[in-house]
């Protein structure tokens, strides 16, 4: 199987990448397996769900093989390709769990781009990140051009993308591209630190923070600032976890909030 998915039991899953033979390039297979993954993730209501690639690399992003053998036979076939890739991140980026980046080896080019797809990321501090599209000739065209330069400060973003270099993972952690940067010994335990205080969160409340940060990126200052309005003030009034969650605080005791996100249970 190209992608696998596992649930440990505490309601957060697991997606990987498992094609370590070719640093998990995405395959038609592979691509299937994502979406796959992705749906099993929605549909079994989980809130969290852990990323990341089987062996040394997150994934060297477009199967090369491949893609030049369109090149030189089906052009229109090789932008169809290219535009499932891009599918397959959009889908993974909108999804209503909070997707949880593992980087410990390589993160670059399409990697890069599956890495910049995901909400959050742990990186190993001898990660090695970066988008190398120029490095080839090639261009990236699964949103690396697009959420690179939302990601970083404008000279940062032009500085991977115009000159193909390489960083590592605490270079990217300062940088912000990042939110974490360890040694490689420590990599598993903050994985599972990151995934516990998810976990303790409102599952309703964290689907609808991480919609509300998309929205806002998307529209304007006072647009969203209404909306933000709007959907706290219905948040407030008709969910349940806001009653626990403030009985909770009265009461000097963890919250014992509803499972799964909304409309899974």
């Amino acid at each position: 199987m190209s992608v696998e998915v596992a649930f440990p039991g505490d309601r957060s899953a697991r997606i990987t990448l498992d094609r370590a033979d070719a640093l998990n390039a995405l395959s038609e297979d592979l691509l299937v397996g994502l979406h796959a993954a992705i749906d099993e993730v929605v549909a079994a209501g989980c809130p969290v769900a852990v990323v990341r690639g089987n062996g040394p690399a997150l994934s060297a992003g477009a199967d090369l093989p491949y893609l030049l053998g369109l090149r030189a036979s089906d052009p229109d076939e090789l932008r169809a390709y290219i535009a499932r890739i891009g599918r397959a991140l959009d889908t993974l980026e909108a999804a209503p769990f909070v997707s949880v980046c593992v980087v410990d080896g390589y993160g670059l080019a399409g990697g890069c781009e599956l890495m910049l797809a995901c909400d959050l990321v742990v990186a190993s501090s001898q990660a090695r990140l970066g988008d190398r599209h120029m490095e080839y000739g090639l261009l990236p065209g699964a949103g690396g051009s697009v959420r690179l330069p939302r990601a970083l400060p404008a000279a940062l973003a032009r500085r991977l993308l115009y000159t193909g270099e390489i960083i590592d993972g605490d270079t990217a952690a300062a940088w912000g591209l990042v939110g974490w940067s360890v040694p490689p010994e420590s990599l598993e335990a903050t994985v599972d630190d990151v995934v516990a205080r998810l976990m303790r969160h409102s599952p309703a409340a964290l689907a609808l923070q991480k919609q509300l940060y998309a929205e806002g990126l998307a529209t304007d200052r006072r647009t969203a600032l209404d909306h933000e309005l709007d959907v706290a003030v219905d948040h407030i009034t008709r969910h349940p976890d806001v009653e626990e969650g403030l009985s909770a605080f009265r009461e000097k005791r963890a919250p014992r909030f509803s499972r799964g996100v909304p409309g899974h249970g």
